[in-house]
């Protein structure tokens, strides 16, 4: 029997991408602990390991960053957009990931 995937949730929220030789900019599309489903114009490499921000905007029109690394697992073409799978290669905590963790569990109670 394979273990169950964590179930993903739906947020779109600003990511830029960073890694060697890669730079993009887009939008994360659904998240949970583990990783995150992303989307953009620029061609991404499987198995590149990259750093991603998202952009959060504040109830007083501010806007926050929030920074975590991870690898890009498996990418696929759909015409001009690219999307792609990255998993975290370190978990989110709350120190450095209060925000990012705080829309998940948002989500969660209205996907509940």
């Amino acid at each position: 029997m394979t273990p169950r995937r964590p179930r993903r949730y739906n947020l779109f929220i600003e990511v830029k991408v960073e890694g060697d030789h890669l730079r993009a900019h887009g939008v994360a599309v659904n998240f949970n602990e583990k990783g995150v489903g992303i989307c953009c114009l620029s061609p991404l490499r499987i198995k590149a390991d990259v750093l991603l921000t998202f952009y959060f905007v504040d109830e007083k029109e501010a806007i926050l960053s929030e920074t975590i690394k991870g690898t890009i697992r498996w990418t696929k073409n759909f015409g001009h957009l690219q999307t792609g799978g990255v998993e975290f290669t370190e978990a989110p905590n709350e120190e450095d990931h209060f925000i990012t963790l705080s829309h998940i569990e948002m989500v969660k109670e209205f996907e509940n």
